[in-house]
C-alpha cells in the first residue's frame, strides 16, 4: 500500500498553521517528527511512503490539485491540529473530488478533540490520540474490520461510530526514530540555533503540571484529550525513552549530517539523572541543541552539564511576573525561582528565552502587564516571546472562558496569538491585549541591546537575512 503523508495548503500565505507545537502560526519551520515518527512505524510492515508539505513546496491550492491527478497513493494521511482545521477539511473534499473513493486520515490534536468535523463520509477516518500503534493496526488490516480497531473514529451506515481507545506505547525505545529521509535537510532551520542542517526530536511523552492554559507539543497535547475522556480528566502518564536510546538518535543525526536538534518534550529536564547522563554521552558528537524546561528543575549540575553538551538554549515557560496570576494559572512555581533560573542559563552561556503570556487570568491588569515587563527587563533574559493567552479547545481555561464568556465571538476561534486576542475581560479589553503585545514586542526586539546581541551571535548573512523575515512576520 503506498502511503502519502500531506500538509495541505494554507489557506493564506499569510496565516501558515504551525503544526508541531500546534499553537501558533510558524516563524521558522520545525520538521513534523510526530508525522515522521507514524511513517517510520508504516515503513516497518514495507508501506510505501511518502510526505508532502504544501506549504513548505509554496504549493497552491491548484497546483495541489495538479499534484493528486498525478499522484497514485492508496491512503493521504493528514496532521490536523486546531488552527489548520478549516484548511485541512477544504484539503479532504479536493482529495476526494479528485480521487474518489480513496481512503483519508486524519490525526492530531484537532480530530482527536472534534473528530466529527473531519469525518466527510465512510472513507474518512480519525485516528485519536497517540497514533503510531492505531495507524499501523488500520493499513495492516487493509481499512477493513473496523469495529476491531481501538483508537478511530469513522462514520459506518450514517452514523459516528468512536472504538475504545487505544492503549499507550508503554516503551518508548520501541519507536523508530522519524523518518527524517522523507523531508529535505535544508527545508528548516532554527534562529536560535543558527547552524544547519536542523531537526527536532522528542525524548519524552508528558508533563505532570496542570497549568490551565497549557497547550502541549501537538502529539502530547492528542493523548492528553483522548486520555483525560476516560480517566475522569487525568493526565496520562509521563513515558521517557531510554538515555541510551535518545544518545543513539543523537549519533545516527551526527552521521547523517546534521548540526542543530530541537528537543520538543513539553518538559525535558524532569528527571535531572536523566538529562546529565544525556549530556555526558553527546557531549563530543559537536550538535548545538536547545529544550524547553521549568525553572525550577534548573539545578547547576543540570546547566553546566547542559552547556558542555552543547545546549544553546533553553526555553522557560514565565507567562507572568504577578505570583496570584501564576497561583490562578496552577504554574506551581514562584515569582523569584524563574529569576534564579534565567540567572543560572545565563552564567553558563546558553541562551535564555523566556515565554510571557498576557491576559491568562482574569487577574490581568494593566498594571500586573506593566510590572511583567518591568521584570522582564530586569533579568534581561536574551529572548522573550509575548503572546497573549488563547484558551485552546481542550484545555480548562478553554472551559472557562467559555463559562464566563469571555470570548469576543461566543467561541475559540484561530487567531495569530501574537497580535490577536481572542479574548476580552470586564477589565481588560481584547484592544487593551492586543495593544500590549505589540507594544511588549516592538520594546523589546526593538531595543538597541537586543540589536546589539543579535548581530554579535549570527554567522552569515543569510541568518540576518532570515531573522529579520521572522521579525517582521512578528511584528507586522
Amino acid at each position: 500500500m503506498k502511503i502519502t503523508f500531506i500538509d495541505p495548503p494554507a489557506l493564506s500565505k499569510k496565516q501558515i498553521p504551525e503544526r508541531v507545537l500546534g499553537c501558533n502560526y510558524g516563524l521558522y519551520p520545525i520538521p513534523n517528527i510526530f508525522l515522521l515518527t507514524a511513517a517510520a512505524v508504516l515503513e516497518r510492515i514495507d508501506s510505501k511512503v511518502e510526505y508532502l508539505s504544501c506549504p513548505l513546496e509554496g504549493m497552491s491550492r491548484d497546483e495541489f490539485k495538479s499534484f493528486l491527478k498525478k499522484n497514485d497513493s492508496d491512503c493521504y494521511v493528514v496532521y490536523s491540529v486546531n488552527l489548520a482545521k478549516s484548511a485541512d477539511v477544504q484539503a479532504a473534499r479536493l482529495i476526494r473530488e479528485v480521487k474518489g473513493k480513496i481512503q483519508i486520515v486524519f490525526m492530531g490534536p484537532g480530530p482527536t478533540y472534534d473528530p466529527n468535523s473531519y469525518l466527510l463520509d465512510e472513507r474518512v477516518y480519525v485516528v485519536r490520540g497517540e497514533p503510531e500503534l492505531t495507524l499501523l493496526e488500520l493499513v495492516k488490516n487493509n481499512f477493513v474490520s473496523l469495529p476491531k480497531i481501538k483508537g478511530i473514529t469513522y462514520v459506518k451506515k450514517g452514523k459516528i461510530v468512536s472504538n475504545e481507545p487505544q492503549e499507550l506505547i508503554s516503551d518508548l525505545d520501541w519507536l523508530p526514530f522519524p523518518a527524517r529521509h522523507l523531508v529535505n535537510q535544508k527545508d528548516y532551520h532554527n534562529p536560535k540555533l543558527g547552524l544547519r542542517p536542523f531537526t527536532a526530536m522528542l525524548t519524552a511523552r508528558g508533563c505532570p503540571f496542570r497549568c490551565v492554559y497549557c497547550v502541549p507539543c501537538s502529539l502530547n497535547f492528542a493523548r492528553e484529550i483522548e486520555y483525560k475522556r476516560e480517566h475522569d480528566n487525568k493526565k496520562p502518564p509521563i513515558r521517557r525513552r531510554s538515555a541510551e536510546n535518545v544518545i543513539q538518535e543523537f549519533k545516527l543525526l551526527k552521521d547523517e549530517g546534521y548540526k542543530a536538534v530541537s528537543i520538543l518534550d513539553d518538559e525535558y529536564v524532569l528527571n535531572k539523572e536523566r538529562a546529565v547522563q544525556i549530556s555526558k554521552g553527546i557531549k563530543d558528537l559537536g550538535i548545538r541543541w536547545g529544550c524547553l524546561a521549568r525553572a525550577d528543575t534548573l539545578t547547576e549540575e543540570v546547566v553546566r552539564n547542559m552547556s558542555e553538551a552543547g545546549c544553546k538554549y533553553i526555553d522557560i515557560g514565565v507567562e507572568s511576573f504577578d505570583q496570584e496570576i501564576l497561583d490562578y494559572i496552577q504554574k506551581g512555581i514562584k515569582a523569584e525561582v524563574i529569576e534564579n533560573a534565567v540567572s543560572l542559563v545565563k552564567k553558563y552561556g546558553i541562551t535564555a528565552k523566556i515565554n510571557i503570556l498576557f491576559g491568562c487570568s482574569p487577574y490581568e491588569t494593566k498594571d500586573t502587564i506593566n510590572y511583567t515587563l518591568k521584570m522582564v527587563k530586569k533579568i534581561r533574559p536574551d529572548l522573550v516571546m509575548f503572546g497573549i493567552c488563547n484558551p485552546f479547545p481542550g484545555t480548562e481555561y478553554y472551559k472557562t472562558a467559555k463559562k464566563n464568556k469571555w470570548f469576543v465571538n461566543g467561541d475559540y476561534y484561530p487567531v495569530d496569538v501574537q497580535k490577536e486576542s481572542v479574548i476580552s475581560y470586564p477589565n481588560l479589553s481584547k484592544r487593551d491585549l492586543e495593544k500590549a503585545v505589540k507594544k511588549a514586542n516592538y520594546k523589546f526586539f526593538l531595543s538597541p541591546g537586543f540589536v546589539y546581541r543579535q548581530l554579535r551571535k549570527t554567522e552569515s548573512l543569510g541568518d540576518i537575512v532570515k531573522s529579520l523575515g521572522s521579525l517582521k512576520r512578528k511584528l507586522f
